[in-house]
C-alpha cells in the first residue's frame, strides 16, 4: 500500500465546537506574514483541507487548524484557520483549542498557574491566558483583536423581507439580527430552516453591505449571520445562532461572535468597559465575555474585548492519502 501523504493532526472540541488541529505531515510554508503563508496553503494544499475536514474524514461543520512557523519573534506559533468551505482569518473556538492543544501537549513551555501564549494569524497577533491546574489546560482566556461596531442596516432581502442588521467586527465580520424579528425560534430541532435562512441573509448582505477592515484592508466581505435570542441558562445575557455557512452552524457561541457583539453594545451604547457579556450556544455552552478598554481602529471606536472558555483533546490521528481512491480530496453531501 502506497500513500501520497501522511497527516499527523490532533483532534479537539471547544464548547462543543471540533477543530482538527494539522501539526505534522504539510512542508514548511513560505511567507514573510500569515496572510501570505494561508495564501501558499491555499494555492498548493487547498486540496488537503478539504481532505481533511470534508468527509470521509470529517463532516461539514468541521474547522481546522494548521500550525506553522511564526512570522514575528513574539508569538509562540503560526495558526491558519480552515473550515470546510474556505478560510477563516480569525477563529475563536479554534484558538482556545489550540492553545488547550500547545499546553496538554507540551509543545509551548508549561507555567503554572498561568501560561500566557502569543499566536501569529491573518487578523493579528493573538493573546491567550491558560489557567494550568496539574499541568493541564483549565480555561483559556482569549484578548480579542480590537473589536468594533460599523453600523445597523435595514435591508430588504427577497424571499424575506426587510431585515434589520448591527454589522460589527469581532475578529471576524458580523451580522447580528434579533431572531424576534423574524419570527424565528432558533433551536436544535429546527436547525436546518434557520442555517438556511441565515446563509441567504448572509449571502445578499455580503452582497449589498460593503464591509472594509481599516487596518487589514484584505478583510472585506461579511462573513456570518448571528441570529441572537433569548437565553435559557440563567447566567447567560443572550443566546446566539451563527451561520457561516449553507450547511454551517457554530455549536459554541463563537469567540469572534462575541467579541462582535460586544462591540455593537457597546457602540450602541448598550455596554460599558469592565462590563461582562455572557453568551450562551445552541446546545447550552457558554462564553464569558468582557470589555477590557476602549480602544481606536483606525477611524472607528472600538473595543479591546476578553472572552474565556474552555477547550479539550479528542483524539490524535494519523490520516493517509491514497492516490488511487477517487475520494481522496473529500466531499461534502
Amino acid at each position: 500500500m502506497k500513500f501520497s501523504r501522511i497527516i499527523t493532526a490532533i483532534d479537539t472540541h471547544s464548547s462543543g465546537e471540533a477543530t482538527r488541529i494539522i501539526i505534522g505531515g504539510i512542508p514548511k510554508l513560505p511567507g514573510k506574514t500569515m496572510a501570505e503563508k494561508q495564501a501558499y496553503f491555499q494555492k498548493h494544499f487547498d486540496h488537503l483541507r478539504t481532505a481533511l475536514l470534508q468527509e470521509p474524514r470529517g463532516f461539514a461543520g468541521l474547522l481546522g487548524a494548521v500550525i506553522t512557523e511564526p512570522t514575528v519573534p513574539e508569538a509562540d506559533v503560526g495558526v491558519i484557520y480552515l473550515w470546510t468551505g474556505g478560510y477563516f482569518s480569525a477563529c475563536g473556538d479554534s484558538t482556545y483549542s489550540v492553545s488547550a492543544m500547545l499546553v496538554n501537549t507540551g509543545m509551548v513551555e508549561v507555567k503554572e498557574p498561568v501560561t500566557e501564549i502569543v499566536l501569529d494569524t491573518v487578523a493579528g497577533l493573538v493573546r491567550t491566558r491558560v489557567r494550568v491546574v496539574d499541568g493541564e489546560a483549565e480555561e483559556i482566556a482569549m484578548q480579542g483583536t480590537p473589536s468594533f461596531y460599523l453600523k445597523t442596516v435595514k435591508v430588504d432581502v427577497p424571499g424575506v423581507g426587510e431585515v434589520e442588521a448591527d454589522i460589527a467586527y469581532g475578529g471576524l465580520w458580523y451580522a447580528f439580527i434579533d431572531a424576534k424579528s423574524l419570527d424565528l425560534v432558533p433551536t436544535k430541532e429546527n436547525k436546518d430552516e434557520w442555517i438556511k435562512l441565515g446563509w441567504k441573509i448572509r449571502c445578499y448582505l455580503a452582497e449589498k453591505v460593503p464591509v472594509r477592515h481599516p487596518v487589514y484592508p484584505e478583510l472585506n466581505v461579511l462573513d456570518l449571520v448571528t441570529f441572537y435570542t433569548e437565553p435559557t441558562k440563567p447566567e447567560a445575557d443572550a443566546k446566539h445562532a451563527n451561520v457561516f455557512g449553507p450547511q454551517q452552524t457554530c455549536r459554541s457561541p463563537a469567540g469572534t461572535a462575541t467579541n462582535a457583539r460586544m462591540a455593537a453594545l457597546y457602540g450602541k451604547g448598550e455596554l460599558g468597559v469592565g462590563e461582562k457579556f455572557v453568551a450562551e450556544s445552541i446546545i447550552g455552552t457558554l462564553h464569558k465575555g468582557r470589555i477590557l478598554k476602549e480602544v481606536e481602529v483606525g477611524e472607528h471606536k472600538g473595543i479591546l474585548p476578553e472572552v474565556s472558555a474552555t477547550a479539550y483533546i479528542t483524539g490524535i490521528q494519523q490520516f493517509v492519502i491514497d492516490p488511487r481512491d477517487p475520494l481522496k480530496d473529500g466531499f461534502l453531501l
